[in-house]
């Protein structure tokens, strides 16, 4: 099933297809939940579906700021946590089509001082979550100074002999593991000799106009990180209407996995850059997608390509991301059979998003 959709999703990278009407009405479903939702207070944020380069369906509500009566519009940033890592993959397969890096060579061919024991991992299955690696996400953080590959050396030089060893065979077995994408992170910035930061701005934000994301720059005082504010930035908010908390929004260290924040309108540039071939060209993004990964032992749930998730819902190809955590939920979907995305952020960390898939391309077969 996942490979057809693959060689579908690849021959709409080079192939027009007729143009596509925007189906309002076949979104009546996901504009009336969310409005409902809205008007109870049990969603904030901004939901976009965009078909042929036309808005099918928008909705903003909420409050950015709830003390200080903010409210969240389209230009409103949220912070996207794990979406991070669709920039990350991109921003990798940039450096691949320059020929600074290749998806096949090992991890340890750009990390010198990574554990011999991970000579046998490549960065495709960093990508792809099948590396074996432990996630040692919490253990970089505990060694986090004040920049991210002084971070990263720290940690290595740390590692006891049980973190070092594999936990299955690379390429074998998939295991979600946010601390590969530091890996990547780490290995672009070190080959390049450019902060990872400047590298996404370079490779990704730059020529996809995306105007207002950023990497949340790490930030660390009295040898603790410190809680971000920004104008701009929505809060994150957990918890049911009448009981909200505020987040505390810390610094956030990890760079690869989760650290960009994003607007609906960065989201749409992104999309249309993609379309249009201005941050990797069709073979390579045609390469995210070749071969994805199941999930192990005959789950339900996505495959994975390299840093993107794959799905069908009514067997209608969609690859994106979503993310999540601390008062912010982020689902970001894709499908180019149909031209056509979705952009969920929300600043309330109770959000529910895999709803809408059935809706959108229930829209998308009966405006076919």
């Amino acid at each position: 099933m996942f490979r057809k959709i693959a060689l579908a999703c690849t021959a709409m990278l080079t192939v027009a297809a007729k143009p596509l009407p925007a189906p309002p009405e076949a979104l009546a479903a996901i504009g009336a939940r969310i409005d409902a939702e809205c008007a109870e207070g049990r969603f904030s944020g901004v939901v976009i579906i965009r078909i042929r380069g036309r808005e099918a369906l928008q909705r903003s509500c909420g409050m950015a700021d709830i003390v200080n009566q903010v409210a969240v519009t389209r230009g409103t940033r949220f912070k996207i946590y794990s979406v991070s890592k669709y920039i990350t993959a991109l921003t990798v397969m940039a450096l691949v089509e320059n020929g600074t890096l290749s998806l096949d060579q090992p991890i340890t061919a750009y990390l010198a001082d990574a554990p011999a024991e991970w000579s046998g991992v490549t960065l495709r299955m960093l990508l792809n979550h099948t590396s074996g690696i432990d996630d040692l996400t919490l253990r970089l953080l505990y060694h986090y100074r004040s920049d991210h590959p002084a971070a990263m050396r720290d940690l290595f030089a740390a590692l006891t002999p049980g973190e070092r060893a594999l936990k299955s065979a690379p390429g074998t077995m998939r295991r979600y593991n946010n601390f590969g994408f530091e890996l990547l992170a780490d290995a672009a910035a070190r080959a390049t000799g450019t902060p990872f930061a400047s590298l996404v701005e370079q490779m990704v934000f730059r020529p996809a106009g995306m105007r207002s994301a950023s990497i949340e720059p790490p930030s660390i005082e009295a040898g603790h990180l410190v809680p971000v504010s920004e104008p701009g930035l929505a809060k994150g908010y957990n918890g049911e209407r009448g009981a909200l908390n505020e987040a505390v929004n810390w610094a956030f260290v990890q760079l690869g996995a989760g650290a960009v924040r994003a607007s609906a309108a960065d989201f749409i540039a992104l999309d249309a850059a993609l379309r249009q071939g201005k941050i990797i060209g069709p073979a390579l993004q045609a390469e995210m997608i070749r071969n994805p990964v199941a999930p192990p032992d005959g789950k339900a749930g996505a495959a994975f390509g390299l840093g993107v998730a794959i799905q069908a819902p009514r067997g209608t190809a969609m690859i994106g991301h979503t993310g999540g955590t601390n008062g912010y939920i982020t689902d970001f979907q894709r499908f180019p059979d149909e031209d056509a995305m979705m952009i969920v952020l929300s600043n309330r960390g109770t959000t529910r998003t895999a709803w809408m898939y059935d809706h959108v391309a229930a829209a998308l077969i009966a405006a076919r």
